[in-house]
């Protein structure tokens, strides 16, 4: 759970935990596609908007990443 924390409030990079728990494809889809909802959020900087759904896409992944990361690991014969 830490690998998914840690990295997501420092680096802004998730998917590091998953990536770690064995489901690479997850991994790289939660980080890439952060990072296109970052791009997104930029642009919707100009209309004033992306204030609001900036921060909102940052705590869903940093609530929603470490828990699926969790529950991976949990998961017996993985």
């Amino acid at each position: 759970m830490l690998l998914e924390v840690l990295p997501g409030f420092l680096l802004q990079t998730f998917g590091i935990g998953h990536i770690y728990a064995g489901d690479v494809g997850v991994g790289l889809a939660f980080m890439f596609g952060y990072w296109v909802l970052l791009g997104i959020n930029a642009a919707l900087l100009c209309v004033g908007i992306g204030v609001f759904t900036g921060p909102a896409c940052w705590l869903l992944f940093m609530i929603l990443c470490p828990i699926l990361a969790a529950q991976k690991c949990k998961k017996p014969g993985t």
